[in-house]
């Protein structure tokens, strides 16, 4: 059985590399991003208040120093997040990120928390974006960003999942690597890819179309059907050019 391991992990990380090429309908090469999901921290409060509106301007703040800085590739909120409140995405390159959350005024008070997961996904995210905003210049300082939402699907480990190398469980993954294939060739998957290491987030789908569309498509995965992955599916808002062609 151990001669299914290398092959059992290829699958799993091009099953979630589902990123297209510019030129050709092969999967895109893959970069090592770190994915910061922001959370309600100890100190959230509901209320809107003069010291949370300066803490949320600080926050908004620091989100352009990082990206003016290259480090940070993507940002936005989710609409119906509950304690989730928003993501980062930090270029592969990026260092000192603990000293640019630290600074962030919205998690230096406890407001928001940020936990971190190697994201393992197609290069290429904000570039289209950042190659815009260049060419505006000094015009572009202080332009409002056109946003776009998508379906943020986060696949957990389920109650039937199995770190095993079996032949059951690389049918399995075979299986949810030709179906994400499907949805990435049909134009719903648009970016996707696998959490490094062995905690419960295991992937992550950025897909288009409603809420009822996408939730349809991930309940029809053999892997979320057959208990592997327990999804949780979220609306997330970002700027225009964040994901590529998109």
């Amino acid at each position: 059985m151990l001669r299914l391991k290398p092959l059992l992990a290829l699958v799993v990380a091009t099953s979630l590399a589902a990123g297209a090429s510019a030129d050709s309908n092969a999967p895109a090469a893959t970069v090592r991003y770190q994915l910061g999901l922001l959370s309600r921290g100890p100190a959230w409060t509901p209320e809107r208040t003069p010291r949370t509106d300066s803490i949320q301007a600080g926050h908004m703040a620091n989100i352009g120093r990082m990206a003016s800085q290259g480090a940070l590739v993507a940002a936005g909120p989710f609409l119906n997040g509950g304690d989730l409140r928003g993501l980062f995405v930090f270029a592969p390159d990026a260092d000192s990120l603990a000293g640019m959350l630290a600074g962030d005024p919205a998690i230096a008070s406890g407001r928001l928390e940020c936990r971190l997961s190697t994201w393992v996904a197609p290069s290429g995210l904000g570039d289209e974006y950042r190659q815009r905003r260049a060419a505006h210049g000094r015009e572009g300082e202080g332009m409002p960003d056109s946003m776009v939402s998508f379906g943020w699907v986060m696949l957990h480990r389920g109650p039937k999942y199995d770190s095993r190398p079996t032949s059951a469980v690389e049918k399995l993954v075979r299986q949810h690597f030709e179906y994400t294939e499907q949805l990435r060739a049909s134009g719903q998957l648009v970016y996707a890819g696998a959490i490094e290491g062995t905690g419960e987030l295991r992937g992550v789908l950025v897909m288009q179309g409603d809420s009822a569309a996408v939730a349809r498509a991930v309940k029809a995965d053999p892997a979320v059907k057959a208990g592997r992955f327990t999804p949780s599916i979220l609306r997330w808002w970002t700027a225009w050019g964040t994901i590529p062609g998109h």
